[in-house]
C-alpha cells in the first residue's frame, strides 16, 4: 500500500499547517502519511531532514474565472487537483485549518474509492462532506483529466452550494461513486458549535475529538480583528497547540 498525504497551504496559513503537521506527528508515526505534498503559492520552508516532503504549486488565477464557485474560498478548489496524483493507492487530503486532538489511524480502515467526514443518516441523504479531510483510492486516485471534468461542471451550473466539497461530491456522483462517511469527530467544525441545527452534532462529538477544524473566515491565529468573538473564543486550545502542546479532547471547548 503506498499512501501520500495532500496539504492545501495558502501563504497566510504556513504557520498554521506547521502546527496542525506537528499535532499530527504527537499522536502517529511519520510514516503513517506517507509521502507529503503541499499544495502552496511560494516554496514553503519545509520540514529539515525529511526527503519526503515534496512541492506542488497553487496556481489561483485558474479557479478564479469559473462560474458557480464562491469567491471566498476560490482556492479550495486547486485541492481538488490531488485526484489526479499518480502511482499512489491511498491519498488523505488535509486542510491545514485544523489541530490534531487523538488518534485518526482507523480512517484508512474506511472502505470504498472515497471516503469523507458527514453525518450519516436521512438528514444526509446525498452524503455530502465537508472537505477539510478525505481519502481518495483507485478507481477516484489518478484519473487524468479530473480539473477539466470538475470545470465543465461549474461551466453547466451544477455546483449545488458553491463550495469545493460540492463541486467535488458532484464529480464523484458523474463516476457513479458514493462516498463512505466517518464521524464528525474526525473533522470537528467550530461552526458547528455556533448554530443551533448542528449545535448538537458538536455536543455528541467533541467528546471523542481527533481533528479541530477552525472553518469560516476568521482564524484562531490571526492577528485581525476577529467577528462574534471567534478568536477569544478559540485562542487558548490554539496556544496550546502553538507551544507545542499535545492537546486532547478536553482542551476543545464546549459549545456555548
Amino acid at each position: 500500500m503506498k499512501r501520500a498525504t495532500w496539504f492545501q497551504v495558502t501563504n497566510n496559513f504556513l504557520p498554521a499547517w506547521r502546527v496542525f503537521w506537528r499535532s499530527l506527528l504527537q499522536y502517529h508515526p511519520r510514516d503513517l502519511f506517507g509521502d507529503v505534498y503541499i499544495q502552496c503559492e511560494e516554496i514553503p520552508e519545509l520540514p529539515e531532514a525529511d526527503d519526503r516532503f515534496y512541492y506542488r504549486p497553487l496556481v489561483l488565477n485558474r479557479y478564479r474565472s469559473w462560474p458557480a464557485f464562491e469567491r471566498r474560498i476560490t482556492a479550495c478548489y486547486a485541492k481538488i487537483e490531488a485526484l489526479e496524483l499518480q502511482g499512489y493507492d491511498e491519498l488523505l487530503v488535509l486542510d491545514s485549518d485544523m489541530v490534531c486532538t487523538g488518534s485518526i489511524a482507523e480512517i484508512f480502515d474506511a472502505p470504498g474509492p472515497f471516503v469523507g467526514v458527514g453525518v450519516n443518516g436521512s438528514a444526509n441523504p446525498r452524503k455530502r462532506f465537508n472537505g477539510g479531510l478525505w481519502i481518495a483510492r483507485q478507481p477516484v486516485l489518478g484519473s487524468s483529466g479530473v480539473m477539466d471534468a470538475v470545470e465543465q461542471i461549474g461551466h453547466a451550473g451544477k455546483i449545488f452550494d458553491k463550495c469545493d466539497q460540492s463541486a467535488l461530491l458532484v464529480y464523484l456522483e458523474s463516476r457513479g461513486i458514493v462516498p463512505e462517511l466517518l464521524p464528525c469527530r474526525f473533522n470537528l467544525q467550530i461552526g458547528f458549535a455556533g448554530y443551533s441545527d448542528t449545535r448538537h452534532i458538536y455536543r455528541e462529538q467533541r467528546p471523542d475529538c481527533r481533528i479541530l477544524h477552525f472553518t469560516g473566515p476568521n482564524k484562531a491565529w490571526s492577528s485581525k480583528p476577529p467577528a462574534m468573538g471567534v478568536r477569544e473564543r478559540w485562542r487558548a486550545t490554539w496556544e496550546l497547540a502553538a507551544t507545542g502542546q499535545q492537546l486532547t479532547p478536553a482542551d476543545v471547548p464546549e459549545a456555548a
